[in-house]
Parts: structure tokens; sequence; C-alpha cells
């Protein structure tokens, strides 16, 4: 049942996070970086394959190597 009330929880956050990110791209009103890191974490808390894909890509490697600090604490 927890499990279930988690996974809920975390799409939902992560829609909604999206929406308000891609919004915030749009629109210079509301910040869209925030909302889509915000995304990201959401996402990779839904699924460790994501996770694990997101660790091996560019961006991350480059962020790895450039800001530690950085990628440390999205990595969390």
């Amino acid at each position: 049942m927890t499990f279930l009330l988690l996974k809920v929880f975390w799409s939902f956050s992560a829609l909604t996070s999206l929406l308000l990110g891609v919004a915030g791209l749009i629109f210079p009103i509301i910040p869209g970086i925030p909302f889509l890191i915000l995304a990201l974490i959401s996402i990779e808390k839904l699924s460790p394959r994501f996770k694990q894909w997101l660790l091996q890509t560019r961006p991350m490697l480059w962020l790895q190597n450039k800001q530690p600090k950085l990628a440390g604490w999205l990595i969390k």
C-alpha cells in the first residue's frame, strides 16, 4: 500500500514539475530550471533504471567533472 502511494506521489510530482518547468521556459514569470530539476529528481526516485541512464549521459558526466558538489547534490 505504501509503495503504491509513493509511486503515485512521485508520478504526480514529476508530471506537475515537468509541466511547470516547460511553462517556465515559455513564460518569463515562472522560473523553469528549478522545476525541471525537481522533475528529474522525481523521475529518478520513481525509476532506478532512469537514474542509471541519467548517470551515464554526457551532461551528467560533464557536471560530475566540472561541478562535483552540484552533481553530488543531484545524484543523492
